[in-house]
């Protein structure tokens, strides 16, 4: 009976799992494993069989490198500074009063429409913005399409995304037992020490959580930067879903796929990266 019992509920939650399971497979799994195939042919209506050729192709392409080196320096300006700053202010309030109004602030960028938070950043740094009302009244300065573009969409990335960190780190940091401070401060530590020894020690686990959070967050934050700078924006922040985005638009459905496979497997590498760091510390520990 406790079998049958058992055989049943397995069976209903396979029935209720069922139409996420098929929408993962028809909008995921499908398109996927068909881009694949993409990759691997010279054009829809020939397909003809060339192997890793289109992959040859895209990485010798001048506009795809220039995406690459640029969506890799947004990972590395963006990451640290987010994870940094965000752990900073998780540290400052921890022990003040209503830190959780605080943190609730902190959590609205997140849930702001992608819409809103670029006519927000416009308003402030486009031809008619704030800055330019208040400064360069003269001479306007389109900011959104200069030099500073790439500073622009990291500050709009660690505004949206430092609110979701901090409330990970205020978590790491209540499970941090104070008796810990006060044995350090007992053995001499001062407050530097305890941080080094005692704070970033056991916030390891969250550390890494964070560090793979953010870095997911780099790759979603392409719409606001496509709706901020458009399709062809300036070469600073010419990401590789810019790339993918203007072959799929010319209908080049070989260097498209054969760029989203890159994409995926920099992904894949960088996210095993924090994986086996995660390990080792984990293991030296």
């Amino acid at each position: 009976m406790k079998i049958k019992s058992k055989t049943k509920k397995e069976l209903l939650y396979l029935t209720l799992a069922l139409p996420s399971l098929l929408g993962l497979l028809v909008f995921f799994i499908v398109p996927f494993v068909y881009a694949l195939y993409l990759a691997m042919i010279d054009n829809p209506l020939a397909r003809n069989f060339v192997g890793f050729g289109n992959f040859t192709l895209t990485i010798n392409n001048a506009a795809f490198r220039l995406a690459a080196s640029n969506t890799l320096r947004f990972i590395a300006l963006c990451v640290p500074i987010n994870v940094a700053l965000s752990l900073a202010i998780a540290m400052r309030l921890r022990n003040i009063p209503f830190k959780g109004l605080f943190s609730a602030v902190f959590m609205l960028p997140l849930v702001v429409p992608s819409g809103s938070i670029v006519h927000f950043w416009r308003s402030i740094f486009g031809l008619n913005g704030v800055i330019n009302s208040l400064f360069f009244s003269a001479a306007p300065v389109n900011w959104i399409s200069s030099g500073y573009a790439l500073h622009i969409i990291t500050l709009i990335f660690i505004w949206k995304n430092i609110g979701f960190n901090i409330i990970l780190f205020q978590a790491g940091l209540s499970q941090i037992p104070r008796e810990y401070y006060e044995v350090a401060a007992i053995e001499g530590a001062g407050r530097f020490r305890q941080i080094i020894s005692v704070t970033l020690v056991h916030l390891m686990p969250t550390m890494f959580l964070v560090l793979l959070m953010s870095f997911i967050a780099t790759f979603r934050s392409f719409r606001e930067i496509y709706l901020l700078a458009g399709t062809h924006p300036h070469r600073s922040i010419y990401m590789l879903q810019h790339f993918m985005n203007n072959q799929f638009v010319a209908l080049d459905y070989q260097r498209m796929a054969s760029a989203a496979y890159i994409l995926v497997a920099l992904i894949t590498a960088l996210a095993l990266g924090l994986l086996f760091l995660q390990r080792r510390v984990a293991n030296y520990d």
